[in-house]
């Protein structure tokens, strides 16, 4: 929070006010018909408070016209104190400072106040969703952690659905429970809350959407990059001008397809690759390589995830046809200590058919695509405590062996037709 008070710097109200009533907040210029000289007071907020007995401080920076010495004064002593130029942040709360030119060469005296917030210390609750609970007399017990250690307590905005005693939730009715877990973080740490809805009863949990619709063939109404990727040994292992991404005209579904050209009739010899679309979530345009992320779908008491695809007939007429559904989450860390790499979980679908199918895959089934080295990862903390950042649809197995095209020139397609949306509930 910033405020700010009495700002005269080149200001014609300033100078106007200074010029006639040295007592308008401290503006140069007064009885003693000395020049008006202003005055530039750069702000000082932003620092957090430090951890005792460490005290977090900044230094001051004022100038004034006259090109005369400015001190500084603190007017709130037992938040910030002064030393100098120096500012000791002694806790969080509001800091007000006064910089004063005291009068220099003949300029009349001026002054300037900041006011600023301190802030707490950022401080986090993990609390993970129970899920959603039949409506009966059992209790449900709850659980969070603060990073810090500190108490947490449970409550409940809903007492005709759910009620909460200690860390024990009592199911009422059916609906939607929601719970808010709480942490005080004290003088240093702001305080900390973390809210889970959980359904009870005949209740299902909200949708969430992780895309709605295609605003064209590389974006999706919500401003998410939508991009195919493939590749064989044949051409680079890239696309190569063998790759064609296409929305239909009524802009409801898109194609992927990635085309193995052969020039000659396929003599048996090895042909490896690798095919794939990845959809990112709102607004994001790729992932990170550098830290976690903290943009896409948040899991809460949803349980599974909906989509509709359907692939090429030549494609299912391999037998090996099995599509990976992988969730890419904004769990961030670096492999073997160097790769960039984001914890990924999976499921599978195998397409019976070329006409476009509904899916619905369990969250509580997926299992661990990617763990960039982390042990012990637990998918269903995993999906609450971090966000759904890419859902992607790729090639368990690519086609490479039934062609669309003659045999004495051989083209092996390998196609996914996607619908909108991707949702979770």
């Amino acid at each position: 929070m910033r405020r700010q008070t009495m700002w005269y710097q080149n200001s014609a109200f300033a100078i106007a006010c200074a010029a006639m009533l040295a007592a308008c907040g401290g503006g140069g210029g007064g009885s003693d018909g000395g020049a008006v000289q202003t005055m530039a007071f750069s702000f000082p907020g932003g620092t957090e408070v430090a951890i005792p007995p460490e005290v977090a401080s900044t230094t001051l920076k004022a100038t004034a016209s006259s090109g005369g010495p400015v001190t500084f004064t603190s007017n709130t002593p037992d938040v910030c104190s002064v030393s100098g130029d120096k500012l000791s942040l002694l806790k969080a709360g509001e800091c007000s400072v006064t910089a004063t030119q005291a009068g220099f060469e003949g300029y009349a005296p001026v002054s300037q106040r900041q006011l600023f917030v301190i802030p707490k210390r950022p401080h986090m609750v993990s609390f993970r969703n129970p899920g959603a609970q039949a409506l009966d007399s059992q209790p449900v017990a709850l659980a969070a952690v603060s990073d810090l250690g500190r108490p947490v307590t449970f409550s409940s905005s809903t007492p005709t659905v759910c009620t909460v005693s200690g860390s024990t939730m009592t199911k009422v009715g059916n609906g939607l429970c929601t719970i808010t877990a709480q942490s005080d973080g004290g003088d240093i740490y702001a305080t900390a809350t973390m809210v889970k809805n959980i359904p009870i009863g005949t209740e299902k949990a909200p949708v969430l959407t992780h895309f709605s619709g295609f605003k064209d063939a590389s974006t999706t109404k919500e401003g998410g990059t939508i991009n195919g990727y493939a590749g064989v040994n044949l051409n680079g292992w890239w696309c190569n001008g063998w790759c064609d991404q296409v929305l239909s005209e009524d802009g409801n579904n898109l194609r992927f397809t990635f085309n193995v050209k052969l020039d000659k009739p396929n003599d048996g010899s090895w042909i490896g690759g690798y095919y794939g679309l990845h959809v990112l979530g709102a607004g994001l345009k790729e992932i990170s390589k550098v830290g976690p992320m903290i943009s896409g779908v948040r899991i809460d008491s949803q349980a599974s995830m909906k989509f509709r695809i359907a692939q090429n007939a030549e494609w299912i007429n391999t037998g090996n046809n099995t599509v990976n559904v992988d969730l890419v989450l904004g769990h961030f860390a670096l492999k073997n200590g160097k790769d960039a790499c984001n914890v990924t979980l999976r499921s599978k679908v195998r397409p019976a058919t070329t006409d476009a199918t509904d899916y619905t895959v369990s969250l509580r089934d997926v299992t661990v695509a990617e763990s960039c080295g982390l042990s012990d990862i637990n998918t269903w903390n995993e999906l609450q405590d971090y966000p759904i950042v890419q859902v992607s649809f790729n090639a368990d197995s690519m086609n490479v062996s039934v062609s669309s095209t003659p045999l004495d020139r051989p083209t092996y397609p390998t196609r996914i037709t996607l619908t909108g949306p991707i949702t979770f509930q």
